[in-house]
């Protein structure tokens, strides 16, 4: 009788520190949000096209990213121009192109890495061509996998600045980055470099902080 107590009372305390430490998280997430928001208001951003409020976006966006850090993907991009729709469109073009750029930097820089250190330096040019290939196919393939969670507006110079956040599932990017060499190999005649392009592809894409 006396050990169940203590199995319940143990139980009781464990389920107390971890709602005290989401309690703590919660409250430290909500002031960062709030302090964020402060920041862009005063610089001038507002959300685009929603009736939602920036707080509640962007502790929207900031819970969803932290359920799975390492599976979910933080893709921002940015552009300027006069028509919403389109500057919106572009925001969101510009993230999408730079992780296609990121991926085949990364990819391309091991490879030549490797080729400089195991003598196949004939291979370089071929390593360019897959590189631009794989790039132009994962530009292509994850702008049907991002998922838009807001988007920020501000003037500028007589023009409107776009901003939009997004997120990426790694398991699905990597599954595009797979597809993407198999069509860049079929334009560039790798040969000795072939088998390693398979593992380097399985790196999730280093992204800005």
């Amino acid at each position: 009788m006396k050990q169940r107590f203590l199995n319940l009372m143990l139980l009781v305390a464990v389920i107390f520190g971890v709602s005290t430490a989401s309690f703590a998280q919660s409250k430290l997430l909500k002031k960062d949000v709030k302090k964020t928001c402060k920041e862009w208001k005063k610089q001038g951003w507002s959300l685009y096209a929603t009736t939602s409020t920036m707080e509640y976006a962007l502790t929207k966006y900031r819970e969803y990213i932290e359920a799975d850090e390492e599976n979910h993907i933080v893709i921002t991009g940015i552009a300027i121009g006069k028509n919403p729709k389109i500057g919106r469109q572009n925001a969101i073009h510009d993230g999408v192109a730079n992780y296609a750029m990121r991926a085949k930097s990364q990819v391309v820089g091991k490879m030549k890495s490797l080729a400089s250190s195991t003598n196949l330096d004939e291979e370089v040019e071929e390593i360019d061509k897959f590189g631009y290939a794989f790039e132009q196919a994962v530009n292509a393939k994850l702008s049907n996998l991002v998922k838009i969670h807001f988007v920020l507006v501000r003037d500028k110079d007589g023009k409107k600045e776009f901003q939009a956040f997004m997120t990426c599932d790694e398991t699905a990017a990597r599954k595009a980055r797979e597809e993407a060499a198999k069509e860049a190999k079929r334009k560039a005649a790798l040969t000795e470099l072939s088998e390693q392009v398979e593992e380097f592809i399985g790196e999730p894409v280093e992204m800005d902080e």
